[in-house]
């Protein structure tokens, strides 16, 4: 198709997916149907990659963007959605996994000239994931095979990771071998005080392990004795020799650090220490050193293929693969070794000027059978991208560099030994319509604030949720834990509360228990949990790297009610949202008439029976049966949007069968946890068929 008619093409395609297919005619659409039912064109967006991160415990996919136009609006628009539904196969027999979808919101973005007076494009959007994956001891390498497939504008089917079931029009897939970090905690070295102190931290999970060691007999030191059990041992340099002495790994790759030594000091002893070192395993550390010298972006080892950002979440995003089983500094029950990545950023509004954003890492090590195409790690650096943002009107593209360097952290922008450079363009969310001085809401319960009715407290059209983009149900309330984010890190030292009012009853609160937190620490590349604990009312908004979420409060409030949500500031200022709660159970009753017990009914008799949903959020319930063929009349049976449901059924009975169901589903619309978007519950009555 000609550039003209695949334009065409994505602008018809939702009204093809919004029509019934015996109506297609009547939707009077430009492009020619045949084209919508092939699958795979990425003329649009692909994937690039597709990588696993052990700190965050996340699937990531590189999301492709290739045009400037074809994304159903301008960022001052709702644009539309790239969904990726991740598979794991741990190639156990078991199959593919569905661990679940992910999206990210893009839009035409006229295409300007970056500071080379290149165009920039493509635009690289990377989606994460969090899994619980299998673990195993490090005994053990867990490479399961990761399957990504995205769809643009259409949710991935679950369970469908042939792609049989969905369009895919616009759709791409890829696969890649990632490496599961293996457990650490039940080792030999851990000692005896830990267990019973763990157990405690189990009991009482709101008390810190390490409040629970003050008041458990030698719990502090059981504790510093854990985390020296926990470190994982380095090989030095004459067992690094004996490991790879017949696996043809170079004496300058697995002794770098030594040689990195030779060349910053300039006290001689070091130098002949090193010199002997060598020398002991009868090699030359003159022919090393230059051979390391020569040598820059060597890639056999480690290679890194993308680089773009979390648009929804704010990181940059390496992804590389290892490529050899050995050469990495031992096996996964040693400390093994690093591969860093250094991230910068170019700022067109500065003389061109490169910034760096950071340096971070994720651990390697040998493992034994690699399989074919390397296994692929991602490296993520949360980042601040506010002071680049703009308006939606004025979209930000930036150019990204990535260097990646094995065992030593990058010196510059530059190549270093092992390890390579790539380049990439990113786009910004645009900046929070904010005064930059009172406070701000962004999201409560996991949905904007722009798509949750001021009133009614219910979603509007278009309401998703943030943290993967999942479309919610219209009119959709809220349930269970109440996660509630805001403008933070500008605020960061200044003190704000957390009101809690129910408009249903007058009666208010203000949140005052332990809020847990997300943060980052990039110089050790390790994840952190910080507790921040309110002086009374009040909390302290924290700096960037201790609340990488922007998250402002986190409560249950358990009701039914509207609530009325309010940040405070000491001089006054405050912003606030109501949300409807609803922590009701669905109600569902389906009887068979005349008791319908195992031995009631003989093989083609019709049973009959009735049935009642109650549930103030319904979005849709329906009636199947696997005993025969069944008819069944309802109010709102089948329909979206009702508010309850009751109706009777009548099932010809199979007599080809002996037994089988009636069953009786219904979906809830209520948004749980600030993460879940509606809940399926359903009831089923077993009928027994006897010959006679």
């Amino acid at each position: 198709m000609t550039d003209k008619q695949l334009m065409v093409a994505r602008k018809d395609f939702r009204n093809f997916m919004a029509v019934d297919e015996n109506d297609l005619k009547k939707a009077k659409l430009k492009t020619n149907i045949a084209f919508f039912k092939q699958k795979m064109n990425t003329s649009f967006e692909e994937l690039a990659c597709v990588g696993y991160n052990p700190s965050f415990s996340e699937l990531t996919a590189t999301v492709r963007i290739k045009r400037a136009s074809g994304y159903s609006g301008s960022l001052c628009t709702q644009g539309s959605n790239e969904y990726v539904r991740f598979y794991m196969d741990y190639e156990d027999g078991d199959g593919w996994h569905d661990m679940g979808v992910v999206a990210v919101n893009v839009h035409d973005i006229p295409t300007q000239k970056d500071c080379d007076g290149e165009e920039e494009l493509p635009v690289d959007y990377v989606v994460r994931l969090q899994i619980s994956p299998k673990r195993f001891f490090c005994t053990k390498a867990n490479t399961p095979k990761v399957r990504a497939i995205l769809a643009w504008n259409e949710v991935p089917a679950t369970d469908d990771p042939e792609m049989l079931a969905g369009t895919y029009t616009w759709s791409d897939m890829k696969e890649s071998y990632i490496q599961i970090e293996p457990l650490k905690l039940f080792i030999p070295d851990l000692p005896f005080t830990i267990g019973p102190l763990l157990e405690k931290a189990v009991l009482n999970p709101n008390v810190s392990l390490n409040s629970l060691a003050q008041f458990t007999p030698d719990g502090l030191n059981g504790i510093k004795e854990a985390q020296q059990g926990l470190k994982l041992q380095p090989l030095d340099f004459p067992n690094l020799a004996g490991l790879y002495k017949s696996k043809k790994v170079e004496p300058f790759r697995f002794g770098l650090s030594l040689l990195k030594k030779v060349q910053q000091t300039n006290d001689p002893k070091i130098v002949s220490n090193i010199q002997d070192i060598f020398a002991a395993q009868n090699f030359s550390l003159a022919e090393n050193l230059t051979k390391m010298l020569e040598t820059d972006c060597n890639k056999d080892y480690e290679e890194l293929f993308c680089v773009g950002a979390d648009y929804s979440r704010e990181a940059l995003v390496g992804t590389l693969k290892i490529k050899r089983p050995n050469g990495y500094s031992g096996d996964l029950c040693k400390e093994g070794s690093k591969e860093y990545i250094s991230f910068w950023i170019q700022d067109e509004t500065n003389d061109c000027e490169w910034i760096h954003a950071g340096t971070t890492f994720v651990n390697v090590h040998d493992i034994a059978e690699i399989p074919d195409g390397g296994l692929a790690y991602s490296v993520i650096l949360p980042y601040d991208f506010s002071a680049f943002k703009k308006s939606c009107d004025t979209p930000v593209v930036l150019k990204v560099c990535a260097v990646l360097s094995w065992n030593q952290p990058p010196e510059g922008k530059s190549c270093e030994t092992w390890g390579n450079v790539i380049e990439s363009y990113i786009q910004l969310k645009p900046q929070t319509d904010w005064n930059g001085e009172s406070p701000k809401l962004i999201t409560v319960g996991g949905v904007s604030t722009d798509f949750i009715d001021s009133v009614s407290g219910l979603t509007l059209p278009g309401a998703k949720i943030e943290i993967n983009h999942k479309p919610t149900y219209d009119d959709s309330p809220f349930g269970g834990v109440i996660v509630v984010q805001g403008v933070s890190s500008p605020f960061a030292g200044q003190k704000y509360k957390v009101k809690i009012t129910n408009l249903a009853t007058g009666a208010s609160y203000y949140l005052n228990s332990k809020l847990d937190l997300l943060g980052y620490n990039p110089v050790t590349g390790v994840v952190t949990h910080p507790d921040l604990y309110p002086v009374g009312n009040d909390y302290e908004y924290q700096p960037y790297h201790n609340n990488i979420s922007s998250v402002l409060a986190r409560f249950t409030p358990g009701t039914n009610d509207r609530l009325l949500v309010t940040i405070e500031h000491a001089d006054g200022t405050q912003d606030s949202q109501i949300i409807q709660m609803d922590n009701s159970p669905t109600n569902l009753d389906l009887f068979i008439d005349d008791g319908g017990d195992c031995s009631h009914y003989t093989k083609g008799d019709t049973v009959i029976g009735n049935f009642s949903v109650t549930e103030d959020y319904l979005e849709v319930y329906s009636l199947s049966s696997s005993a025969g063929t069944y008819s069944a009349t309802g109010s709102g049976l089948g329909q979206t949007g009702n508010v309850e449901g009751s109706g009777t059924f009548e099932i010809a009975t199979d007599p080809s069968k002996n037994c089988g169901k009636v069953i009786l589903s219904a979906t809830q619309k209520t948004i749980r946890h600030s993460a879940y978007v509606g809940r399926t519950v359903s009831t089923d009555r077993i009928i027994c068929l006897s010959d006679s």
